[in-house]
């Protein structure tokens, strides 16, 4: 009996001991009957297997497939789709630059009178509108709130140039004061700025159906005078014109 109770007690201790040596150390004794594949775990813990996880979920090969679901994802940001059932026409912007074409196919118009047609439809119209025929092709009238300008059309079939000379103004500032209303008149009612040089008095707007030229004459006191030129544009189609809000310029 003696000797049993020893037995017990010896292999109570070796317990305790590989108890003790397995929580101290991490490593698993085998134990007669085990099967001796029990090993040590040197991976570094949880926080290491975390980080090699997180990794690898963060890490794709780089020879990796994409899905075909990443691509119908891909598809569908892009606005295209390639499904059977559902063909959807991707998006292109337009290059085509649209003009308006009122203003490309209408040619230029003076006092609301369109410059189409032969030089003597256009005299005829101009003396309707209340100018006065003064012999030698010009005509004599008032225009822009100026009285006493002189008209003068020229080429035919249609009506290629349209001249205004203003009456002389012997005024400097009253001159320069005409001028400049004028060109901020044409500027607001054409919407484009005027091409000028820094030599001269010229200012051109540059128009789809032509060009409209601002200058002053003033070579001689005697005859300082605003000048004003419509020309329309040699590929102008002729068409009806509305009457401009601005009947003048």
């Amino acid at each position: 009996m003696k000797k049993i109770i020893r037995i017990v007690l010896v292999l109570a201790v070796v317990l305790l001991a590989v108890k003790f040596c397995s929580d101290k150390f991490g490593s698993v004794i085998s134990l007669p009957g085990s099967t001796g594949e029990e090993t040590t775990d040197d991976s570094g813990g949880w926080f290491r297997q975390k980080e090699k996880t997180e990794e690898k979920t963060i890490r794709k090969p780089e020879n990796e497939t994409v899905s075909s679901d990443e691509i119908k994802e891909l598809e569908r940001e892009l606005g295209i789709g390639t499904d059977k059932g559902q063909t959807t026409t991707p998006k292109i912007p337009s290059t085509t630059t649209t003009t308006t074409t009122t203003s490309a196919a209408t040619p230029l118009s003076f006092k609301g009178i369109p410059m189409t047609g032969s030089l003597s439809s256009f005299s005829k119209e101009l003396v309707k509108a209340g100018f006065r025929n003064a012999g030698d092709g010009t005509y004599i009238g008032t225009f822009a709130g100026y009285n006493g300008c002189t008209i003068t059309p020229s080429g035919s079939n249609p009506v290629q140039e349209v001249r205004v000379d203003f009456p002389v103004i012997s005024d400097w500032d009253a001159l320069e004061k005409a001028y400049d209303s004028l060109q901020a008149s044409l500027t607001q009612k054409y919407g484009v700025d005027p091409k000028t040089s820094s030599n001269s008095n010229l200012a051109v707007y540059e128009l789809p159906n032509g060009s409209i030229s601002l200058d002053a004459d003033v070579n001689d006191r005697s005859s300082w005078h605003v000048i004003l030129t419509y020309a329309n544009a040699p590929s102008s189609t002729p068409a009806p014109s509305a009457r401009n809000p601005f009947d003048d310029l």
